[in-house]
């Protein structure tokens, strides 16, 4: 006799497997990641210009201490918008970047913040960097620290010297890798977290497995 899973234990079933295999092959190679998230705008993410963009890398050496690194790149273009969220004529510029997560977390941040004109730990709020101005067209270069944690994704934040002036993750814009230090919130459904985090996920895994 022929067994079939009902859809939702199938569904269930292949993110275990995936994790589980992901674990696997992260034993026999060190994280080396990178990629680029979007700050949304009041706008969104769409507009062109008006959206920041965030380059980032996850680096884990041989001592399973990571090191992560941002870019908060201006794209060319980029003006202040009016109250009625327009653009206007005047060139914008990023004066600041932060992280979302905890920070406090022993472990979490092992040495750094380093890059910007300079750099905080705000405890469990996070970490920020100040920026020279980056004006359009240009970029913040490197913006980093290192972690005994693996990643998993958070929100990140920057702004400008005119309030309020944001770019974020939320709600419009993308996360970005920090460091683990909490849980996946209850509210996230698990099978899409599953299925967008699994890489992280395994990494995380392994390394909770060989905690003593």
């Amino acid at each position: 006799m022929q067994i079939h899973l009902k859809p939702s234990r199938a569904l269930v079933a292949n993110a275990v497997f995936l994790v589980f295999t992901l674990c696997q092959a992260a034993e026999a190679s060190l994280l080396d990641t990178n990629g680029t998230s979007v700050l949304a705008d009041v706008n969104g993410t769409s507009t062109g210009p008006e959206a920041l963009t965030v380059s980032w890398s996850v680096v884990e050496n041989a001592s399973d201490v990571y090191t992560y690194t941002y870019n908060v790149n201006n794209p060319a273009g980029d003006v202040l918008l009016n109250n009625a969220g327009q653009p206007t004529s005047t060139s914008e510029v990023v004066d600041t970047f932060m992280l979302t997560f905890d920070a406090s977390v022993p472990g979490a941040v092992v040495s750094g913040p380093t890059g910007g004109s300079g750099a905080a730990n705000l405890g469990s709020f996070g970490l920020i960097w100040v920026l020279p101005s980056v004006p359009a067209g240009a970029n913040s270069g490197s913006l980093s620290f290192t972690s005994d944690e693996p990643p998993t994704w958070a929100d990140a934040s920057a702004a400008d010297a005119n309030p309020p002036s944001p770019w974020s993750s939320s709600p419009d814009g993308q996360t970005v890798p920090v460091p683990m230090t909490a849980s996946v919130p209850d509210s996230l459904n698990t099978l899409v977290w599953l299925a967008g985090t699994a890489p992280l996920l395994a990494l995380a895994l392994k390394r909770k497995a060989t905690r003593p």
